[in-house]
C-alpha cells in the first residue's frame, strides 16, 4: 500500500517516465506493486474497448513486483528498469509461453526459453505485464487484424481509427497510458508507423543491434526489435538494455547536416501532415542545423516495393502451408500478402537481395555528407478503419526506405491536424549511429510539433 503522502504521486503514475518510475520504485517512494497495480487497473478499464492486449499477466506481474519491492528494501535497485511495467508485442517467447504472432493458427516456436532481448529487460528490473495485439504475422502497415481484432487508436474515442501496424497494440497501450513503454518490431516501418499515428515515440534500432533469438520471424534481412515510449530518453534506455549496452545519457548537441527529400519524392502527402513536417524542418534550420534538400536515387515506392518483395518471399517460405490451406483462419488480406511471395523463385529472390545490396552501396557512396535524414512519419494521419483499402499500402512509403537502405530510424510526435490527429517526424541515420540519432532526436524533440 502507498503511504498517504504518496497518493498524489500515485495519481500521476501514468504520466511518469520510465526513468522516474524506476527511480521512485527503487527508492521506495512508490512500491513496484502499487505501480503495477495501477497499470493493471488501467488495462482492465480500457482493454475491452482498445484491444491493446491479447493476454495480460496480472498474477505473475504482481508477484514479480512484490519480489522487486523486497529486493529494493534489502539491497536497492535490481537495474535501471526496476519496477517498470512493460508490454511486449506478441511475437516473443517468454518462458513457456510461445508467441501467438497475431494469429489463431501460428505454429509455436520450439523451446521454452525467454527471448534474450526480453530477458535483458527482466534482468534490468522490468515487470512484463502482458502481450500486445499485432497485425497477423507482422505483415501490414494499417494495423488491422481481421482474424484477432484491430486495436483502437486512442486519439479518437468515438471513431475507430487505424492504430498503424504491425506493432498496433504496443503503440495503443503506450498512447492510452496503459503502460509506460512497450516493445515492438520493425521490418518495414512497424514501430515507426504506429508511433506516428498514435502520437508517441517509436525507435527502430540498427539491424542486428538487438538479438532476435526467440522472436517469431517475418523478414530475417530486416527484422528489428525496438521500444515504443512517450519520450526519447526512455527509448534510449530500453534500447541500451535490449542491446546489452551501457546506459548513456544524452551528449551535448551539435549542429548536424540534415537531408530532406525533395517535395516531389514525398508526394502524395496529406496537406496537414506536410505542413507540420515543413514547419519542423524550418525549426531545425532555425536551431542552427544545416538543412539540404536532396533526392533519393530511386523513388520511395521503388524502395518500398523492393523491401516488400523480399519480405513476401520470406513470409511465403515460413507460412506457405497455412496460406495455401483455404480452411485456416487467417486474416484474408494477410493470406494474400503471404501468397504474393509464391511466384518469387530462388533465382528471383537472390536477384532481389543483390538489388538491395546495390541500392545500399549506391546510397552510401553518394550521401555520406548527411548525418540525419528527415521525412514525415506517414503520408496520412489515422483514417477510420472503415475507410481502409487493404489493397493499398500507403503508410509504409516513408518508412520502408529506411529498412531497405539499412538505416536506423525514429518517429517523434510532430503536432496534430486541425481535427486533432497526430502526425510524426521521422528521423533516420546510418547503421550503427543509433546513439547519435537518439542524441539528435532528444535535442530537437522539444522544438518541434508546436
Amino acid at each position: 500500500m502507498l503511504a498517504r503522502s504518496d497518493r498524489e504521486d500515485y495519481m500521476l503514475v501514468s504520466e511518469l517516465s520510465v526513468r522516474d518510475i524506476a527511480r521512485l520504485s527503487a527508492g521506495g517512494q512508490l512500491s513496484a506493486r502499487s505501480i503495477t497495480g495501477h497499470f493493471l487497473d488501467a488495462i482492465a478499464a480500457e482493454n475491452d474497448k482498445l484491444h491493446a492486449f491479447v493476454e495480460i499477466f496480472a498474477g505473475s506481474a504482481i508477484r514479480r513486483a512484490e519480489e522487486l519491492d523486497t529486493v529494493a528494501c534489502r539491497s536497492g535497485a535490481v537495474g535501471p528498469l526496476h519496477g517498470v511495467p512493460i508490454a511486449v508485442k506478441d511475437l516473443a517467447q517468454i518462458g513457456n509461453r510461445s508467441p501467438g504472432f497475431g494469429s489463431k493458427c501460428y505454429a509455436p516456436l520450439q523451446g521454452a526459453t525467454t527471448a534474450p532481448a526480453i530477458q535483458r529487460l527482466i534482468d534490468a528490473g522490468a515487470v512484463i505485464i502482458g502481450m500486445t495485439h499485432m497485425v497477423e504475422f507482422a505483415i501490414g502497415g494499417w494495423g488491422t487484424n481481421h482474424a484477432m481484432s484491430t486495436p483502437w487508436n486512442p486519439v479518437d474515442r468515438d471513431v475507430h481509427r487505424v492504430p498503424g501496424g504491425s506493432s498496433s497494440g504496443s503503440a495503443v497501450a503506450v498512447a492510452a497510458g496503459l503502460v509506460p513503454a512497450a516493445i515492438g518490431s520493425d521490418t518495414g516501418g512497424s514501430i515507426r508507423i504506429p508511433a506516428s499515428l498514435c502520437g508517441i515515440v517509436g525507435f527502430k534500432p540498427s539491424f542486428g543491434s538487438i538479438p532476435l533469438e526467440g522472436i517469431a520471424p517475418l523478414g530475417p534481412d530486416f527484422d528489428t526489435l525496438g521500444p515504443i515510449t512517450r519520450n526519447v530518453a526512455d527509448a534510449r534506455l530500453l534500447f541500451s538494455v535490449m542491446a546489452g549496452l551501457p546506459v548513456q545519457e544524452k551528449r551535448i548537441g551539435k549542429s548536424l547536416h540534415v537531408g530532406v527529400p525533395a517535395s516531389e519524392q514525398l508526394a502524395p502527402c496529406d496537406p496537414e501532415v506536410l505542413s507540420n513536417f515543413e514547419r519542423s524542418i524550418e525549426s531545425l534550420r532555425s536551431a542552427g542545423h544545416k538543412v539540404e534538400i536532396f533526392s533519393f536515387p530511386k523513388a520511395m515506392t521503388a524502395y518500398q516495393a523492393l523491401n516488400g518483395k523480399i519480405v513476401a518471399r520470406d513470409a511465403y517460405r515460413q507460412h506457405r502451408a497455412l496460406a495455401e490451406d483455404s480452411t485456416t483462419a487467417l486474416d484474408p488480406y494477410v493470406r494474400q500478402r503471404v501468397l504474393a511471395g509464391r511466384d518469387i523463385d530462388d533465382a528471383r529472390y537472390d536477384a532481389l537481395l543483390e538489388d538491395r545490396a546495390a541500392a545500399i552501396a549506391e546510397f552510401r557512396s553518394g550521401y555520406t555528407r548527411f548525418d540525419i535524414f528527415a521525412l514525415p512519419g506517414t503520408p496520412l494521419p489515422a483514417i477510420p478503419v472503415s475507410a481502409v483499402d487493404e489493397s493499398t499500402i500507403p503508410m509504409s512509403r516513408y518508412t520502408r526506405v529506411g529498412n531497405c537502405l539499412d538505416l536506423c530510424g525514429l518517429s517523434l510526435p510532430n503536432g496534430v491536424t486541425s481535427t486533432g490527429l497526430p502526425t510524426g517526424l521521422q528521423l533516420m541515420s546510418w547503421s550503427g549511429a543509433d546513439a547519435e540519432l537518439l542524441d539528435f532526436a532528444e535535442q530537437v524533440s522539444q522544438g518541434i510539433g508546436s
